[in-house]
């Protein structure tokens, strides 16, 4: 199902009017210098875990809409014919970035609905008496049983068919102009952050291709593709999870050791770790939330990207010359 939120306009501080009529290269530098500078933003990754987390995919994920949005501004008017070749292209193209955004919504909407077995024991945990009530005791342990066996990852068998189709093709060697270089920036920008997105929802690995070195921003690209890569070994989800996982073995050790008497013995660890594993809990709401909207966010800079390509076709031959 595609997604429908309606967006505020974005302000573009790089470019306040469409460009002129013409091919000059020099019309992309602004928009591949703030290229630059979302890049070099993301670094350095956060420490605190081993894997990459939720809220540095969102905003990953925002800067990407953004410059999506931008590229529309300067991709506005009419294109000559060889421009129109790189539009067409792109079209075929932008069509896999819609898809990995469908995908990986659908599998945040999964994890977040998932995570409704964890607020439903903490509940239970929190009128049990500190475990003494062996009822809901039991309860409470049969729905952490339910968490750790929902399906998980339904998007993993897919993730290599949905990452694939978003690595841009190399363009020729040569005088570019700037159409062709705004498209194949956000095509690089798209396999690298969406591709990320994707594979760590799927818990998969991370590939890109080398960009070349006469665009501006290859340096701060590959800087963040070695982070990033360097991070999903593969078979890891997001910190969020892990640490929500670690919190709930935890609980899950302590509420065993009471026994299915509810003993209470153990009472007060069983109060402590219920609190870790409700912050636990709270930090993966808050990270699939934020990166929700922001895959929405992009979505809807793709469809405006792709809706000012197709513009310039419906303009006429008269027009593009």
């Amino acid at each position: 199902m595609f997604l429908v939120q309606k967006i505020s306009p974005h302000v573009f501080s790089f470019l306040r009017s469409s460009p002129p009529k013409t091919q000059s290269a020099s019309l992309a530098h602004p928009f591949e210098a703030a290229l630059v500078g979302r890049l070099a933003s993301l670094l350095p990754l956060p420490e605190s875990s081993g894997s990459v987390a939720l809220s540095w995919l969102a905003q990953a994920v925002h800067l990407l809409a953004v410059t999506f949005s931008d590229a529309a501004v300067l991709l506005t008017g009419a294109p000559s014919s060889s421009d129109r070749d790189a539009l067409a292209a792109y079209l075929d193209s932008g069509v896999a970035l819609l898809d990995a955004c469908n995908a990986a919504s659908a599998e945040i909407d999964r994890l977040l609905r998932r995570r409704l077995h964890l607020r439903f024991t903490l509940h239970l945990l929190a009128s049990s008496d500190g475990g003494r009530n062996p009822e809901k005791l039991r309860r409470a342990r049969d729905s952490v049983a339910e968490w750790w066996g929902s399906p998980r990852r339904d998007i993993k068998p897919f993730t290599g068919d949905l990452v694939r189709p978003l690595a841009p093709v190399v363009p020729l060697r040569g005088k570019l102009s700037y159409v062709r270089r705004a498209t194949y920036a956000v095509e690089a920008a798209s396999g690298l952050i969406a591709g990320a997105v994707v594979a760590v929802l799927g818990c998969g690995r991370l590939a890109v291709d080398r960009v070349p070195a006469d665009f501006t921003w290859a340096d701060e690209y590959h800087k963040v593709a070695g982070a990033v890569s360097h991070k999903l070994p593969g078979d890891v989800s997001v910190a969020e999870m892990e640490a929500a996982k670690a919190a709930v073995r935890k609980l899950t050790e302590i509420m065993d050791v009471i026994g299915p008497n509810g003993d209470g013995e153990n009472a007060e660890r069983l109060q402590e770790a219920a609190k870790e594993t409700a912050k636990a809990t709270l930090e993966l709401t808050e990270g699939l939330d934020a990166l929700s909207n922001a895959v929405n966010e992009l979505f809807h800079s793709a469809l405006v990207l792709r809706n000012t390509a197709l513009d310039g076709f419906r303009m006429g031959p008269q027009i593009c010359k």
